[in-house]
């Protein structure tokens, strides 16, 4: 018996040790150099991640998908739309085509463009955000936008341009709008 739970607890400590890994190698993978967070945790899937880029403030969510070497991420124009950027981390030699719905439209082909020979990548501008199912390489990935907190996203975006109407309601904005 006693066997018995030494066994337990080192299965247990590797497993553990193992998790916490891979949850902060998570955070490190493909940064672009951007200090990411947590926004929802990893606990069942790979989690949203939020950082604020250094220069202009601005805040990005992104999710990564390491089976399918995919990141998905969302941040905003000067106007406050949405762009949404799907990154496939597959070496090319050229361009790609896949399959792409987002919303309730009908599902298109869009072409990803390779850059480097190390991704291919593609960004598409949006008003509304809320599902997107893409299919490239032979891989299929459904993503439901409805637990990474877009709305603060835009909100955030709104408060760096308007810091004068947010003072007069006693709310003092972080950052001030740095981008041209």
């Amino acid at each position: 018996m006693k066997k018995l739970l030494i066994l337990f607890l080192c299965i247990l400590s590797i497993y553990l040790f193992t998790l916490f890994g891979s949850v902060f190698g998570l955070l490190a993978y493909k940064d672009s150099g951007y200090d990411w967070e947590w926004l929802t945790l990893p606990f069942v899937d790979s989690g949203v991640q939020i950082a604020r880029t250094r220069n202009t403030h601005q805040l990005l969510l992104r999710k990564l998908y390491p089976m399918q070497s995919i990141e998905v991420s969302v941040y905003t124009t000067m106007d406050n739309k949405l762009v949404l950027q799907l990154t496939d981390y597959s070496s090319c030699a050229a361009d790609a085509s896949g399959q792409l719905k987002i919303n309730k439209s009908d599902s298109q082909t869009v072409t990803f463009s390779c850059d480097k020979q190390e991704q291919l990548r593609y960004s598409r501008i949006l008003r509304h955000l809320s599902h997107t199912e893409l299919e490239i390489n032979g891989k299929t990935l459904v993503i439901d936008f409805s637990d990474w907190n877009i709305a603060d996203l835009q909100k955030d975006q709104f408060k760096q341009l308007h810091p004068e109407y947010f003072k007069r309601l006693g709310e003092n904005p972080e950052y001030q709008w740095a981008r041209d």
